[in-house]
């Protein structure tokens, strides 16, 4: 098995069939799609068991209580079988070569073990809203780390071995548990993105929501403080902490602002404040 697809759902019947079939299409068929059901209460248990009957690939998991994305994506990574994992939301869009490109490069740069992609925003009816400038370098991406998020969670491939060495995501994070799992990878391990947009990401009206955008920042800013007492940044890093917060006193009208308006910055995942 060259593939594990982790993707997790909560109530996500709206968009759920076409993320999934998106994965199903791609040019790379040597993959199976762990799909989570994080006890969903809509239809969603039902779109999973349809696509199920019609692709053997796809492994249905579901999880009694809602327990949220990152303990979600550790169920599912503890039954990858794959020796890649790759990300993707419920929501959002792999572009059908996407696999073959990644696995492509990841095979031929044996130093890259986490590897995104340039991706475009597209909102809840599928148009597109803008495409935002990727970083590729690796060296950059490393300078870049401290200070914001580079990566599209959604477009990420990693080799399996380095996600089983550092224990897979952080339960304790919430919110931004890619964030933490980079900058606790940074310091052994090399990124790069790919500059081919292979990768759709919807934003949706739960993004945008005060909870969610003052909880991305709490989480980015405990996962920039974790990494600084590691020791894996010089403590002048420190300063980078202030931005967030600085942030997460803004008016929420402010806060959409910026979101919708400077996606071409790509300073942010999903993107956030952090």
């Amino acid at each position: 098995m060259k593939i594990s697809v982790i993707m997790s759902v909560y109530n996500g019947e709206r968009f759920l069939r076409d993320a999934v079939l998106s994965v199903l299409a791609q040019n790379e068929q040597d993959l199976e799609l762990l799909l989570v059901d994080d006890a969903s209460s809509d239809s969603t248990s039902l779109i999973i068991k349809e696509l199920a009957q019609e692709d053997s690939r796809i492994r249905i998991l579901t999880n009694s209580t809602n327990l949220g994305l990152t303990k979600s994506l550790n169920i599912a990574l503890a039954h990858a079988q794959g020796k890649y994992i790759a990300r993707l939301d419920a929501d959002d869009i792999a572009l059908p070569n996407r696999f073959t490109k990644q696995l492509e490069f990841l095979n031929t740069h044996s130093d890259i073990d986490v590897l995104g992609t340039a991706y475009i925003w597209i909102d809840e009816s599928g148009s597109v809203i803008d495409h935002p400038s990727t970083i590729t370098d690796s060296d950059e991406l490393h300078r870049t780390l401290p200070r914001f998020n580079p990566f599209l969670h959604s477009s990420i491939m990693m080799r399996k071995r380095v996600l089983d060495h550092v224990g897979g995501y952080d339960e304790t994070y919430k919110k931004a548990q890619d964030y933490d799992l980079w900058l606790r990878l940074s310091s052994s391990h090399r990124f790069a993105n790919l500059p081919e947009v292979l990768t759709q990401k919807r934003l949706t009206k739960d993004m945008i929501s005060y909870a969610s955008e003052r909880s991305q920042l709490r989480h980015a800013v405990r996962a920039r403080r974790a990494a600084l007492k590691r020791g894996d940044y010089p403590m002048w890093y420190f300063i980078y902490i202030f931005k967030p917060l600085i942030a997460s006193i803004l008016p929420l009208s402010v806060v959409r602002w910026v979101r919708i308006h400077l996606f071409k910055q790509h300073q942010y995942e999903h993107p956030t404040l952090g």
